[in-house]
């Protein structure tokens, strides 16, 4: 009677320990590339939910946040693409099948781009930004070769040009191309 005895205070036991472990807090955070706050707007920026749980223990999660941006929600992963600049925020919420909950919430910062735009003018080429800066940096090209500013307004060498703007805060962007014959 003894032996029986023992084994139903050693199941229970067991059985108590095992609901113990499944009543662990539920954890969540949300995971940046690179762990960065501060992105460039046309960027894609994948944001991953990271959580303590088993995937088969999470019942329900719903992301909150400028939705408009989301290029794709793949459940713990959420693919965003800012168009313009700003202060965005995201929030996950988690539910498992023992009743835990959790959220977990990001902010991150975009910073414009500024664009460029090649006009052809009598004399050569004109650079134009659809906003105007003092801080930004040009780079100019025809075809792979990066050549000088009064080479590239001339526009005497047939081929084909461009011109990449980069911010102090390394968004950059590129123009339309010209082609010169």
């Amino acid at each position: 009677m003894h032996k029986f005895y023992y084994k139903i205070v050693l199941v229970t036991i067991l059985g108590f320990s095992l609901n113990l472990s499944n009543a662990q807090n539920l954890e969540v955070k949300i995971v940046t590339p690179n762990g960065k706050s501060d992105f460039c707007a046309n960027q894609p920026i994948t944001l991953v939910a990271q959580t303590n749980a088993a995937t088969d223990d999470i019942i329900s999660q719903r992301w909150e946040g400028d939705m408009t941006i989301v290029g794709k929600d793949l459940g713990d992963i959420l693919i965003i693409k800012p168009k313009g600049s700003g202060t965005y925020t995201f929030s996950i919420y988690l539910k498992d099948n023992y009743g835990n909950e959790a959220s977990g919430s990001v902010t991150i910062n975009v910073k414009p781009i500024f664009k460029p735009v090649l006009k052809v003018k009598n004399s050569g080429l004109e650079v134009n930004l659809k906003r105007s800066s003092n801080s930004v940096n040009f780079s100019y090209h025809i075809g792979n070769r990066l050549v000088n500013e009064d080479e590239f307004k001339n526009a005497k060498q047939p081929g084909k040009y461009y011109v990449i703007a980069t911010t102090p805060d390394g968004c950059s962007a590129s123009s339309n191309i010209v082609e010169i014959p």
